[in-house]
């Protein structure tokens, strides 16, 4: 823990010390429309390769409050980035505009002040495209994600024209780009509104997930209930485990009550072990909105009440009769 607190503190000190070396101050934003704020960084090794995970956080700018935003970024996506520099200075330019920090990298683990400067050409060409008065941060937020013309022109060509800027970022952030489109229009899903296609993204709604939506029976559904089935973890091993059990062509809101309720193989099989077989859908989650399970209907046979239909089960877990009614009862007579 010392150890770590003196890291810290050298960490810290250093950086202040190279803030004054590169000559960082804070100005304000009428200087050069500049964006400034603090960064931490951290060298990591992933799947994809080699990643600075970069943390921001300003409270700068026409901004009210506190800003902040942690990622991934390829380690290539920098120049002059060296790990183990000591005093340092690298950047991220971008066509937005150029990013530049500066401070401590030591062990590959860095702290430091950050400044943004936009690219005038690039503000220009974005009012060409239709975007006026776009606020220096939000050229800040799209440089941080690589958001440019290019990206813009592959939304336009697949029927996606003058997005605005807000939903552009988030687009870029999730992934839900010309490839995710087209990959959705072979599919058969074409011109998904925007909000939509980043919540596809976000939630894992791909071709494959189509494709095996349709094999198992859900073939016909719109994009608000595939995401649904993805937000409620409706896969192919939840669908194949009721169907095996003679639950075939459920329907979906029944199948989206089902798994909210926990209607699972695992439930259906201790009832038909107690003898209650091919229960209809509607009673089964029934059954497990009022906690009627095995160990209720085992408790109330041991309490002489054999033979009890499904509805029965129900209606009594309903009134709040359990065996330990019963008993109390019993002990009354």
């Amino acid at each position: 823990m010392l150890k770590n607190v003196l890291l810290t503190g050298t960490l810290a000190l250093c950086a202040v010390s190279t803030m004054l070396i590169y000559g960082f101050t804070k100005p304000s934003m009428a200087a050069q429309e500049s964006f400034t704020g603090d960064w931490t960084a951290k060298i990591r090794e992933t799947p994809r390769g080699t990643v600075l995970w970069l943390s921001l956080t300003s409270e700068s700018g026409n901004r009210k409050g506190h800003w902040q935003m942690s990622s991934d970024f390829p380690i290539g996506d920098f120049s002059g980035l060296n790990p183990n520099a000591g005093n340092t200075q690298f950047s991220l330019q971008r066509e937005a505009g150029t990013v530049v920090f500066a401070g401590l990298f030591s062990s590959g683990k860095g702290v430091g002040e950050f400044r943004f400067t936009p690219n005038s050409s690039f503000a220009g060409t974005m009012r060409n495209l239709g975007y006026e008065e776009i606020p220096t941060d939000k050229f800040f937020t799209m440089a941080i994600h690589d958001v440019g013309t290019r990206f813009i022109g592959e939304l336009k060509s697949s029927g996606y024209d003058k997005v605005p800027i807000n939903k552009l970022i988030a687009m870029r952030i999730h992934g839900a780009d010309g490839n995710f489109i087209r990959e959705l229009e072979s599919a058969g899903f074409k011109q998904v509104p925007v909000d939509k296609l980043i919540a596809m993204r976000i939630h894992g709604v791909n071709r494959e997930f189509i494709t095996k939506a349709k094999t198992l029976g859900y073939g016909e559904l719109p994009v608000d209930k595939l995401i649904t089935m993805q937000i409620h973890g409706i896969n192919e091993e939840y669908i194949k485990g009721v169907q095996a059990l003679g639950y075939n062509d459920v329907p979906f809101n029944k199948l989206v009550s089902m798994k909210i309720h926990n209607v699972n193989g695992e439930f259906i099989k201790e009832l038909e072990s107690f003898g209650y077989n091919n229960i209809p859908v509607d009673k089964l989650i029934s059954m497990r909105i009022h906690n009627v399970n095995g160990k209720f209907v085992r408790d109330m046979r041991e309490s002489g009440f054999n033979n009890l239909s499904v509805d029965d089960l129900i209606k009594l877990r309903i009134h709040g009769v359990d065996s330990n009614y019963v008993k109390r009862m019993k002990g009354n007579n």
